[in-house]
């Protein structure tokens, strides 16, 4: 069993960002009152320079790409959700693509209609989790700065300032990443398939629960 450490993190939005979470009329919302814990893990691996360059989708294998990362995280949350006013996108694929009438039909509605609806979580809105470092990793002693700008949502678009908090506040895991390592914890709020909060945990106990996601 890895050494654990918690390091309570304070995540702040620099730059709008947006994720197709719910559906809306129209469109697709981002959940405003969280930043997933997978959103967090990868978008650290790749400030830290180590997610590989390709121009080619990976395949998803959630586990063994978190394995491979000195860290676990929490989810984060925030007590003062926002998002912006709906914001109009246009998805030309059907005309700059070439695809068949089939598909041409297809993206006339739905989230893939040629101009569809997005809402954006605004900047200044301020999360809060936990960084679980394997073995005493610790993220911004790596590189010996107090704080990291990572990317996250769709297509990285967004940008949030990661620093080292002094409060511990109440810790939600992702039930669903839990399940990935086999293990299985209880839900309180169901958001997604892959998005599932436990109930709060203190950071001690759910460092406990999170040094099995080996």
């Amino acid at each position: 069993m890895s050494k654990i450490i918690a390091i309570p993190v304070c995540a702040e939005t620099l730059t709008p960002f947006v994720y197709h979470s719910t559906a809306v009329p129209n469109g697709t919302a981002t959940l405003p009152e969280l930043i997933g814990d997978r959103a967090l893990a990868f978008g650290l691996a790749a400030a830290l320079g180590m997610m590989r360059a390709s121009v080619a989708l990976p395949s998803k294998a959630y586990r063994q790409h978190l394995q491979a990362m000195p860290w676990r995280t929490s989810v984060l949350t925030t007590n003062t959700p926002r998002l912006l006013p709906p914001l109009v996108r246009r998805l030309n694929i059907d005309e700059e693509g070439g695809f068949p009438r089939s598909l041409q039909d297809t993206v006339k509605k739905g989230n893939l209609a040629t101009f569809f609806l997005t809402q954006e979580v605004p900047p200044g809105v301020e999360f809060k989790g936990v960084i679980f470092g394997l073995d005493d990793f610790n993220p911004f002693s790596a590189i010996r700065r107090d704080e990291l700008v990572i990317r996250i949502g769709l297509h990285r678009n967004g940008m949030v300032r990661l620093r080292e908090s002094s409060e511990t506040s109440e810790v939600f895991l992702n039930a669903a990443t839990a399940r990935l390592f086999g293990q299985e914890l209880p839900v309180a709020r169901y958001f997604l398939h892959e998005l599932q909060l436990t109930p709060g945990l203190n950071a001690k106990d759910a460092a406990v629960q999170v040094s099995q996601w080996i």
